[in-house]
């Protein structure tokens, strides 16, 4: 891939637009619901949690960038049959997570059109994001970074303008009420985890970059430095202002924007939300894209997967991956099988990788030296992060990485 680079400035906006997706317009609902006044604790717990683990992608990117991604450094630090497994869990992740997120956007999208159905909805964002990837990373990359400013500008925004309106009285909570609020704040650190997955897939653009070694670092701790202001602040005066009612359970987004701008409020959060959707699955389309052209260029889908055409675009890989996504949609859809339910299968696969990653740098750094000490804090939250999980996720990622195994074993005979 030669041509149509991507600068510091876009790959750091595709990385706020892979993060940030429409869970976060419920998700400052879901932890006051669990938390109460200390709701906005679990946003900065995850984001500490997360901090040796971005300084492991960092260090990967800077030092083994490649349209890999995560399985190119786990194959750098354990081995093929390591990277074979990891490649497969990526593919199986991608496959059932990004068609979920398609499919619950789809019901932001009905607000703007409610002629349109769930799975209409579902297979037009797919195809605009097989669009965006065809027309090439510096268009789609600039309409990305307009909608990522978009996007944090305008949510901060509804927040800040909630503030300025906002009844300072109602603050005052009394400290043996929050003090019973922590067994909740362990509660919903599960729930906000997923607000914080999304750089490991910002890795499989580095092949797209101008100057990878220099810019994916910048971008990683650009973005999270971004993203979790943004949280923090927003799930803060969610927490702190909130009713214990559902509609700020459930849509706290719609109660902040309607306090301070009235029936307004609600329409600027649908364009917003919409806005979301289309941005999150584009950047997350484009990077499963690489991940499953890198997945043909080693030889675990057929070598043609693994090509491109002669401006560098990997298009085959592309429209399989259009191709892939339409029909779990489509199945979904069809099957009544709920996009909670993918998500729920395929969510944990990301810190299985973040696992791997993490004991990888850990080999490669072992001694008495910083670097291996951030490795085990690392490897330490990431078996926390897991025991929270659910048995049929496990299961389902257990499957996928015996799956790459066996093709891993087939490929050396």
């Amino acid at each position: 891939m030669h041509d149509n680079k991507i600068g510091v400035f876009v790959a750091t906006a595709m990385s706020i637009t892979i993060v940030v997706g429409a869970g976060l317009l419920a998700l400052p609902g879901l932890s006051f619901s669990l938390a109460g006044k200390l709701g906005y604790l679990p946003w900065i717990l995850v984001a500490i949690l997360m901090v040796p683990l971005l300084y492991i992608f960092s260090y990967f990117a800077a030092n083994n960038p490649s349209a890999g991604g995560v399985v190119g450094y786990i194959r750098v630090a354990l081995g093929q049959r390591f990277a074979s497994m990891a490649e497969m869990i990526v593919l199986g992740t991608f496959t059932l997570g990004i068609p979920a997120i398609a499919l619950i956007g789809s019901q932001y999208l009905r607000q703007a059109a409610p002629g349109v159905t769930i799975l209409q909805a579902g297979l037009l964002v797919v195809g605009l994001a097989y669009i965006a990837g065809v027309v090439g990373l510096k268009l789609s990359g600039t309409i990305q970074t307009t909608i990522a400013a978009f996007i944090v500008i305008g949510l901060s925004t509804i927040a800040l303008s909630f503030l300025f309106n906002a009844e300072w009285l109602i603050v005052q909570t009394p400290l043996n009420v929050e003090f019973n609020q922590f067994k909740g704040v362990v509660s919903a650190i599960p729930i906000i985890l997923f607000a914080y997955t999304g750089w490991e897939m910002t890795a499989f653009l580095a092949e797209d970059m101008k100057n990878p070694k220099r810019d994916m670092p910048i971008s990683i701790w650009a973005s999270f430095a971004i993203v979790v202001l943004m949280y923090v602040f927003i799930a803060w005066t969610v927490a702190t202002f909130a009713d214990n009612n559902d509609d700020w359970k459930l849509t706290p987004f719609i109660q902040l924007a309607k306090s301070s701008l009235g029936q307004f409020g609600g329409v600027a959060v649908g364009i917003i939300a919409a806005l979301l959707v289309v941005a999150n699955v584009i950047a997350a389309f484009i990077s499963a894209s690489r991940g499953i052209y890198s997945a043909g260029r080693d030889g675990l889908l057929p070598k043609i997967i693994g090509s491109t055409n002669k401006n560098g675009q990997p298009m085959i890989a592309m429209t399989v991956t259009w191709l892939l996504f339409s029909t779990i949609v489509f199945v979904a859809q069809e099957g009544g099988v709920g996009a909670e339910s993918l998500l729920q299968l395929a969510g944990q696969n990301f810190f299985v990788l973040y696992l791997l990653c993490s004991i990888g740098f850990a080999k490669i750094h072992y001694g008495i030296n910083i670097k291996f000490f951030v490795s085990i804090i690392a490897i330490v939250s990431v078996l926390t992060m897991l025991t929270l999980f659910s048995l049929p996720g496990l299961i389902y990622c257990s499957i996928l990485a015996i799956t790459g195994l066996f093709f891993s074993k087939k490929n050396a005979t």
